[in-house]
């Protein structure tokens, strides 16, 4: 298979490839829609010429069969009882099958340290007992969401973290489409009951299952432009109560989930990404089984009719609207969960780097957020009170029947979008830092404010963010020197 890769994916390529020479074993961080299987797929070609067996390992079906569409290699399925693994060629494999494979198993082992293993979903612990057999190998696990809060597994197998471009920086360069995120605030959520880390079936069906729930969603279908909405629920039952009250209201929609007919799922899929208007059916419901290897750029409409607490997966359902398509200027998000409370937005910045072995970490990472509803300033959700205008937040907001009205969380950021980030004012500054998580970034644009001659602009950003008094101090204390060096930052144009 013969292809160029993109810019920044031959650049994260060649940071993969200088890692593994250092570390052995790494993590690549490749955001949702940034192509990481091209990636991967460039790194197996080049692997096999440099004379290195290669295995490429997944646990999903849906993503095997992608891969043994895309890549020319040995495959090995339910159906493989027993095969030859010869040396300097590739193969493909579910990471259940073989690990039941123990002659294959072996065969790979023998390959020692001419042996490249690259994982699929690399956060997903399930080969993690075969993966440990391969302790000479070198190994790739390719992820969006390094977090070790889900994925305690991570530092066990692996030695660094090689993190490639993320969401915010692909759509400035336009390899992602911008969104916006509003939120509906339809039920009680202090209904929900936690069990193994997640929000429960049972409760999430009680609490979006309500009248309230369905009269939004519907609402929202018939008032929302939009070309393909993929909407998530919070398990099979949910599902098919959402498809029945959609269908009954006169929207034409299909449900995805793993109880139905693999010919039904088929038939439905080809109806909904057909774009001809002839039986028309734009509206997905699904549970889980779209969050990963589904891609369709045409879906500009992503409903979380469900809560979760994990990062990832809240990161991989937004994804699907990520990627770009003729006349998609922009795709929405509606948070019926709060969601973006607990996880902040799709495209803030995640130091990955650092999450990927740390249980907690907080001063990196996305801080959950709440909107204050007088000035638009993100607070942390635990704040009483708006830190910008002194609104007090309170607890019956949540039930409260205006709440139930769509609000634009992203609305107060998309004001700045089309302009260059050097024009902001030191507030519009704080709120692009707040909003994609950037406050180092916004602080060095400050800084180079105050060595160009405007010493007022990092007073009043600090001011907008909050910061302490000897914050600016800290900041620009060596910057009248007569010899400090110029401070530098890419002009970028907001989308």
């Amino acid at each position: 298979m013969s292809f160029t890769l993109r810019p920044y994916q031959q650049e994260f390529a060649d940071n993969i490839i200088k890692g593994l020479a250092q570390h052995k074993r790494i993590i690549a961080c490749a955001a949702t829609g940034s192509g990481k299987t091209k990636t991967f797929i460039y790194l197996a070609q080049r692997a096999m010429t440099k004379g290195l067996t290669v295995l490429v390992l997944t646990e999903s079906t849906k993503i095997y069969d992608q891969l043994t569409d895309e890549l020319h290699a040995g495959n090995i399925n339910a159906d493989t009882r027993d095969q030859y693994i010869a040396p300097g060629h590739i193969y493909i494999a579910m990471a259940q099958t073989l690990s039941r494979r123990p002659k294959m198993i072996s065969q790979f082992v023998q390959q020692s340290d001419k042996l490249l293993i690259i994982t699929d979903e690399a956060h997903i612990g399930t080969p993690t007992k075969l993966l440990k057999q391969f302790d000479k190998a070198l190994h790739i696990g390719f992820t969006a969401t390094p977090d070790y809060r889900f994925a305690k597994h991570l530092p066990v197998l692996y030695n660094s973290c090689i993190v490639g471009p993320q969401p915010d920086e692909l759509v400035t360069n336009g390899y992602l489409s911008p969104y916006r995120h509003y939120a509906r605030v339809l039920a009680n959520l202090d209904e929900l009951k936690i069990k193994n880390g997640e929000f429960t079936e049972e409760t999430q069906e009680r609490v979006f299952e309500s009248k309230k729930v369905f009269d939004g969603l519907i609402d929202d279908l018939s008032t929302i432009t939009f070309g393909k909405a993929l909407i998530f629920t919070a398990s099979i039952r949910h599902c098919e109560e959402v498809y029945k009250q959609l269908s009954d209201s006169g929207i034409n929609c299909i449900r995805i989930h793993s109880k139905l007919p693999q010919p039904q799922q088929t038939f439905d899929m080809a109806r909904y990404r057909s774009l001809d208007n002839n039986n028309r059916v734009d509206v997905c419901i699904s549970v889980g089984v779209l969050t990963k290897g589904f891609d369709f750029p045409a879906i500009d409409l992503v409903i979380l009719d469900r809560a979760t607490t994990s990062l990832p997966l809240y990161l991989q359902m937004i994804g699907r609207g990520s990627r770009t398509a003729d006349n998609k200027q922009y795709f929405t998000v509606l948070d019926y969960g709060g969601n973006y409370e607990r996880h902040g937005l799709w495209d803030a910045h995640i130091d990955w780097g650092k999450k990927w072995k740390e249980k907690k970490n907080k001063k990196d990472g996305v801080a959950p957020v709440k909107m204050c509803p007088k000035c638009d300033y993100i607070n942390h959700s635990s704040a009483p009170t708006c830190k910008n205008c002194g609104y007090v937040f309170e607890k019956t907001e949540i039930i409260d029947e205006e709440k139930t009205k769509l609000i634009e969380i992203t609305a107060s950021y998309r004001k700045l979008t089309g302009r260059l980030i050097s024009t902001l004012a030191p507030n519009e500054l704080a709120l692009y830092a707040r909003f994609k998580n950037k406050k180092g970034y916004a602080a060095r644009i400050a800084r180079a404010k105050y060595q160009e001659g405007d010493k007022s602009f990092i007073d009043q950003f600090s001011q907008s963010m909050g910061y302490k008094s000897g914050w600016v101090h800290f900041q620009t204390r060596d910057l009248d020197q007569s010899n400090a060096s110029k401070i530098e930052y890419h002009n970028i144009i907001l989308k």
